[in-house]
């Protein structure tokens, strides 16, 4: 049985803008199309609950680039991401797409990150989160480093960073990161992974010191090639758990991930994880050039 806290809301029709060490407003609470989860404000906070988490590269980049018709693929998508409490998209760059993306999404929390480092980048970071839970604070980041313009996977074509979004379950705080690090297999794309998982870490013993996290996202890090392998180990040496790792899922050596971390105050434990057969068309075609990662987190108070 689902039992997240009550939900807030934030404005689903327009980006969320703040500086990387700027939160944004905490939002307020009130009714939702989820009223089986809004909290009654008479009754005592739940002490624990389960919830499910998607992760989600949907390469929502130009038609011109995928060969394909991203609008299409991007209907198909939107409604099977209400099966999921919390989701972190990759790759929602535009805005006409990003609305047929998310058009369905009932979640009252939906945070899109659209700024640009700066005005030479065609894109934003492509970062969104959606989520059924109350709504704290958003952090957004973009990161420092990035290489390649018409090369090395473009990368720098876009204001690649990440987001955190404070989400409270139960009276404690989760802190859920959503991320796409550098593509490319280059030594400079290394280098520059690198610096962004330092970052993130920079992050998590700052920002989210003492609180629990759920990392998520495309993190270009497969297991089987030793560079990454590093990189990996160091999400691991910060307390980072692999949700897949956790409970021996069958398929190790992908990229796109689940990492958490509890706290004093509210442990989470992994209850599932899965490559999502639904999300294909009605060819048998998958609707991304990535799986759609899913994985069931059980949470309760310490």
């Amino acid at each position: 049985m689902l039992l997240l806290a009550g939900c807030g809301s934030s404005d689903p029709d327009g980006p969320t803008g703040p500086g990387p060490d700027t939160p944004s407003p905490t939002a307020d609470s009130g009714p939702t199309a989820s009223s089986a989860l809004t909290a009654d404000s008479t009754a005592p906070e739940p002490t624990e609950g389960t919830f499910r988490a998607l992760t989600y590269n949907v390469h929502g980049l130009p038609d011109v680039i995928t060969g394909d018709d991203g609008d299409t693929r991007m209907r198909g998508i939107a409604p099977l991401l209400n099966a999921f409490d919390v989701v972190g998209l990759q790759e929602t760059f535009d805005e006409t797409k990003h609305g047929l993306l998310t058009v369905e999404a009932d979640h009252p929390v939906h945070e899109w990150f659209t700024d640009k480092v700066e005005d030479s980048r065609v894109y934003g970071s492509g970062l969104a989160v959606l989520a059924r839970a109350e709504l704290v604070e958003v952090f957004t980041e973009h990161y420092r480093q990035c290489h390649g313009l018409v090369d090395s996977s473009s990368d720098c074509l876009a204001s690649k960073g990440f987001q955190v979004v404070r989400l409270r379950l139960g009276g404690a705080e989760l802190d859920v990161y959503n991320t796409h690090h550098e593509a490319g297999g280059g030594a400079e794309d290394n280098a520059v992974r690198t610096d962004q998982v330092s970052q993130v870490l920079e992050s998590i013993d700052g920002r989210s010191a003492g609180r629990a996290v759920l990392f998520m996202g495309d993190t270009n890090l497969r297991p089987s090639d030793p560079p990454d392998a590093i990189e990996l180990q160091r999400y691991a040496d910060a307390g980072l758990r692999d949700a897949c790792e956790e409970i021996a899922c069958p398929e190790t050596d992908h990229i796109d991930r689940f990492l958490l971390r509890d706290s004093d105050e509210l442990a989470l434990e992994v209850l599932g994880w899965a490559n999502e057969e639904a999300f294909f068309d009605g060819d048998g075609v998958p609707l991304s050039d990535h799986p759609a990662i899913s994985a069931e987190i059980g949470w309760s108070r310490r």
